[in-house]
């Protein structure tokens, strides 16, 4: 009797099982049989590996539950490049890029065909020719210097835009390319750098000759001012030196014309005194004069010899002391 609801039991679990099995196998069957494309997207299936010629848009799908379905990112997007290019000088000039870019949906179908998926979409077409096509150009520039050239990176922008033009014919739509950053060669950066010490040392020197001869010039003008200041010092002094001078000429003068005055008076008073006593009067007058000096000695005398008294009418050491 057990034994019988054992088997019983096993056999009901084993329908449950198979029951439950088959269940789950037609959800997934049921799953299968839709898919959902993201928004700026589009899906490409296969069958079996057979690429079929329709897309699927945004939204939900109800699909061949065998069938696989790739995604397309359709969306606009960005891809960063660096990379080293060389010049016609042989010297290598990195150069970081920026490609602004969108998978083209209509061509969704033969991208998967004829490359696979995007990624390789992208690194077989894309990348490769991106890097050629920038080598290329950069073998029509001279220089390595040359790259930090404004015009010649618009030329480089507009030459490898107008490339990668043809990567619409794999699916591929370039919208814009940009240079982000140039790198130039060390051996360039160091003599840039060097140059640019140098023009700075040049700009310092110019600076302090510029102030050299500005304090030259303000020395030069004060010497001048200085020179000035003194010479008119000098003139002034030598004006005051002049007027003292005429000062004491003008007194000398007066003192001369004093004396003049004084001498014609006195000579004209002696005229009046011989003109009113005769000259031998005039001459007594001035012997007695003297006899008060005679008691001092020292004087020569000369005598009238018709005279009775011996008067001196001449005295040739007046106002002289004893030696």
């Amino acid at each position: 009797m057990t034994d019988e609801i054992v088997q019983k039991a096993g056999k009901i679990g084993k329908r449950i099982a198979v029951a439950g099995g088959g269940i789950f196998i037609a959800a997934l069957v049921i799953l299968n049989c839709f898919t959902t494309i993201p928004a700026g997207h589009v899906g490409v299936g296969t069958i079996f590996g057979k690429v079929q010629p329709e897309t699927f848009s945004e939204g939900i799908h109800l699909i061949n539950p065998f069938m696989k379905v790739t995604l397309f990112d359709a969306r606009q997007k960005t891809h960063k490049e660096s990379m080293g290019v060389p010049s016609r000088d042989q010297l290598i000039t990195k150069f970081d890029l920026s490609i602004q870019y969108r998978l083209i949906k209509e061509k969704a179908p033969s991208m998967l065909k004829e490359t696979g998926t995007p990624e390789e979409v992208l690194n077989v077409h894309m990348i490769p020719l991106l890097r050629s096509q920038m080598r290329e150009i950069g073998k029509s520039v001279d220089t390595a210097e040359m790259f930090y050239d404004h015009v010649v990176q618009q030329r480089i922008q507009v030459d490898l835009l107008t490339s990668l033009t043809g990567l619409a014919d794999k699916g591929i739509k370039i919208e814009k390319l940009l240079i982000r950053d140039v790198v130039l060669p060390k051996i360039i950066t160091t003599a840039v750098l060097r140059k640019k010490e140098a023009a700075q040392a040049a700009e310092k020197a110019k600076e302090e000759l510029k102030k050299f001869k500005v304090d030259q010039e303000r020395k030069e003008a004060q010497a001048e001012a200085d020179k000035r200041a003194q010479l008119i010092e000098a003139n002034k002094k030598k004006e005051v030196m002049l007027i003292s001078a005429n000062a004491r000429l003008e007194a000398a003068k007066i003192d001369a014309q004093a004396l003049l005055v004084e001498a014609r008076a006195e000579a004209e008073a002696k005229k009046e005194i011989i003109s009113a006593v005769s000259l031998d009067g005039y001459i007594k007058l001035e012997s007695m004069k003297v006899l008060k000096e005679l008691q001092n000695g020292n004087h020569m005398i000369i005598l009238d010899p018709n005279a009775a008294n011996p008067l001196p009418f001449l005295n040739l050491t007046q106002n002289q002391g004893p030696k």
